[in-house]
């Protein structure tokens, strides 16, 4: 795979694309330590974007898919192939959805695609009813300009 075209797929994401979601919280839900992702659409237009619809293809294999006392957890592998290079990962969610996903961005992340995000501080913010307020989430969509 050409430098050009990793630089291309590993570019960051305009901060609009870019969600913001609470992965801990403090015990009483009124701080919580945030993270950036984007979602499996954003992946899948960076792909056709830089390599055409033509130059990338995916394949799923389940590997799990059994309830806890958690409640479900699937378990997906992807194998993720852009032009002729393959890289595969794993991801689990609470259903297939979710897990084929998260297997995707996962994978996508090997070729560079929102790789960025990972490196990004962790941040704790204000929550109001568990939640990240318009003004906080307008705060760091800052950080990503």
């Amino acid at each position: 795979m050409a430098n050009e075209v990793f630089e291309r797929l590993a570019a960051p994401f305009p901060p609009d694309e870019v969600g913001w979601k609470v992965q801990a919280t403090n015990r009483d839900r009124t701080r919580g330590l945030v993270v950036a992702y984007v979602d499996a659409r954003t992946v899948l237009d960076r792909l056709d974007e830089v390599v055409g619809p033509e130059g990338w293809q995916d394949a799923y294999e389940v590997l799990a898919d059994r309830e806890t006392d958690k409640g479900r957890i699937v378990e997906v592998r992807c194998r993720l192939t852009i032009l002729g290079t393959t890289k595969e990962d794993v991801g689990e969610g609470d259903t297939l959805k979710a897990a084929f996903s998260d297997a995707l961005k996962r994978a996508a992340v090997k070729f560079g695609v929102g790789r960025y995000l990972y490196r990004l501080e962790k941040l704790w913010v204000p929550l109001k009813d568990g939640q990240i307020e318009e003004k906080t989430l307008a705060k760091l969509r800052e950080l990503l300009t």
